[in-house]
Order: structure tokens, then sequence, then C-alpha cells
């Protein structure tokens, strides 16, 4: 099974790119999803979340992560993001290889893995071809401050949080250009297409049917970790 790694910057536009290869066919694992089921109230997350920063962090009506209200501290405090992705991250990154293990025994010959920290999080190391989706920085940071009624100062501090968007365009293997309409995002994305697929569904299936088992046991075992909140 060949894993596609999806990234860009904040507000580039990797999820419009992401919901047109859904429409491609593309079985999608999204870690943005994953991100904030993995802090929902009762799991592993969001009780470490709560013991650091207190219940200061969650909305008091609904009792769930005050989502804004955290994302003002990780972005504007180095230790704060550090503190939330140590909390977070090793689960997230489980129950992506949880999904990717449930793709590879339903037979799927490629997945897109949609994460905006491809390279930060090292789960670069997980895939076989590199998609970014790509605009200028100065685009980007228009579109966030237009997009989440952010100041400039808010929206800069976003862009530094991450990867700068040209350093991750030289890394990639496919670019896809994000500057435009939408009709030409999607154009861009319909060039591609051939790429992202196998050269050798006899080698996929090989590789099924050696792989098999231990991708069984390993889903089986995850799917219970999950279950348990442990």
């Amino acid at each position: 099974m060949r894993i596609i790694g999806l990234t860009g910057g904040i507000a580039t536009g990797k999820s419009t790119v992401s919901d047109i290869l859904r429409g491609h066919q593309f079985p999608i694992v999204d870690a943005d999803v994953i991100a904030r089921q993995v802090v929902l109230p009762g799991t592993p997350g969001f009780r470490k979340i709560v013991k650091a920063f207190g219940t200061d962090v969650l909305d008091q009506e609904t009792g769930l992560l005050d989502r804004p209200k955290l994302a003002q501290r990780v972005f504007s405090d180095a230790s704060a993001r550090s503190t939330v992705n140590q909390a977070t991250h090793p689960y997230i990154r489980l129950e992506m290889l949880r999904q990717l293990l449930g793709h590879f025994l339903r037979g799927n010959s490629a997945v897109i893995l949609d994460t905006p920290l491809l390279f930060e999080a090292g789960i670069v190391k997980w895939v076989h071809l590199i998609m970014v989706v790509y605009v200028p920085q100065d685009i980007q940071k228009e579109r966030l401050m237009s997009r989440d009624l952010i100041s400039s100062t808010a929206a800069q501090q976003r862009i530094e949080s991450q990867m700068s968007i040209e350093t991750k365009r030289e890394r990639a293997d496919i670019v896809i250009d994000n500057t435009g309409t939408k009709p030409e995002t999607r154009e861009n994305v319909s060039r591609v297409l051939s790429q992202l697929k196998p050269s050798s569904y006899l080698v996929t299936a090989f590789t099924w049917i050696v792989f098999f088992w231990p991708a069984a046991f390993g889903y089986v075992g995850l799917s219970a970790l999950k279950a348990l909140k442990l």
C-alpha cells in the first residue's frame, strides 16, 4: 500500500486538496480530525491537558476543551505548545497507525495521510510520497487572518510555529499550487493523480499476503487500546 503524506502550512488549503482527493476515491487518514478525537472528555489526552493547564482551558458549559483559548496559549508560548504536543502526539500517532492498518487490511492500494505536521512530528518517515499544498507566505498570512479573524501578529505567530512553507515545498515530491481559484486547484490535483497509485499492483498484492496477519494483530490491539481509553 502506498502512503502519500499530504501537508502544507496553516491556511494554505490542505483541507481543500484533501477533499478533492477524497472525491477521487482516495481514502484519507485525517490527523486534524484525530487530534480533536484524542482530547475528547474521558480520553488520556484530555486528562493530561487538564492536568497541565487546569480547568481554565475548558468550556464551562460543555466541559469540552475551549480550543480557541488553548490555541491562543499554544501559539504564543513554545513551552505550552510542547506540553500539548507531549500530551496528544502519542495518541494521534497510534490512531493514525490504526487507521492505516485498517486501510491496508481492506486492500486499499493507496491512502492519503493528511497531516499539518508531517515534517515537524517526524511522520515523514511513514510515507512513500510527499505532497505539499503551497501558497506564498504573504497569501498564507492574509488567508489566515481572514479565516480566523485574528491580528497580523497572531497570524505570524501561528505561521512561525510550523516549518516554513518554502522549506516544505523544497522537500516535496509533488507540489500543489493553491494560489488560484478552487477549479484551478482541482485541475492541479488532477494532473498528478497518476503519480499517486502504486506502479506495481502485483507487488501490492504480494505485500498484502505477507503482512496481513501481523497487520491484523496490530489493528486489533490498537482498537482495543482505543476502546479502553488507555
